[in-house]
């Protein structure tokens, strides 16, 4: 997260201010309550970004370690499994960047919203949890269901467990904005769904 808040923080000190119209007249007129008050603002801003993008980023290196974290948890817990469909290392992260990608996008399009609702919170942080734990839910079901699945099964189920994949979603975006646990997240989050689509209840919804 650190590294994520200096690479915003970054991007960010590159706009000019003389290109945001009327920010000149602005400073002349607050004089040197204007630094003060855009140093807080600046701050503030690279906080909130990085706390709304962080789940993105994080997804984004799933795709490095998923196939090795779903074996070793299939090995251990369910070794009776029939071999899983093949999938191209190349597929997996053409999928993790597609939704890490949709969650930075959805993020931003609700950034007015999230700074709007900072006057009433916590409205805020269940907008924030919300949105993202209905993402990286479906990101963590699909990616860990189409191993033995196929996309119309998969997303026949999705819909039935709708509400099961959007807590387990928000406990996983909660776990990815923990400090120091934020790194095992993606871990502890495929793990996770490989217990939940392995679980009887859920196999036992349709004629595998």
């Amino acid at each position: 997260m650190g590294i994520l808040a200096i690479g915003i923080w970054f991007l960010l000190g590159q706009i000019p201010l003389e290109g945001i119209p009327y920010l000149v007249h602005v400073r002349e007129w607050m004089g040197s309550w204007f630094d003060w008050l855009s140093s807080s603002f600046f701050a503030g801003l690279v906080g909130v970004l990085t706390f709304l993008l962080f789940p993105g980023v994080v997804s984004l290196t799933l795709g490095v370690f998923f196939d090795e974290i779903v074996s070793s948890v299939e090995a251990k817990h369910y070794p009776e499994l029939a071999p899983r469909r093949h999938q191209h290392f190349r597929e997996v992260t053409v999928s993790t960047l597609r939704f890490a990608c949709i969650i930075l996008v959805f993020n931003i399009v609700a950034l007015p919203f999230y700074i709007l609702l900072i006057f009433f919170p916590p409205m805020n942080l269940i907008l924030f949890y919300i949105v993202n734990g209905y993402l990286t839910g479906r990101e963590y079901f699909e990616l860990v269901s189409l191993l033995r699945r196929e996309p119309d099964e998969v997303a026949m189920l999705r819909k039935c467990n709708r509400g099961r994949v959007q807590v387990a979603g928000m406990l996983i975006v909660f776990l990815m904005t923990i400090p120091l646990v934020n790194l095992l997240a993606p871990v502890i989050a495929t793990a996770f769904m490989v217990h939940l689509c392995n679980s009887p209840k859920l196999n036992g919804q349709i004629k595998l």
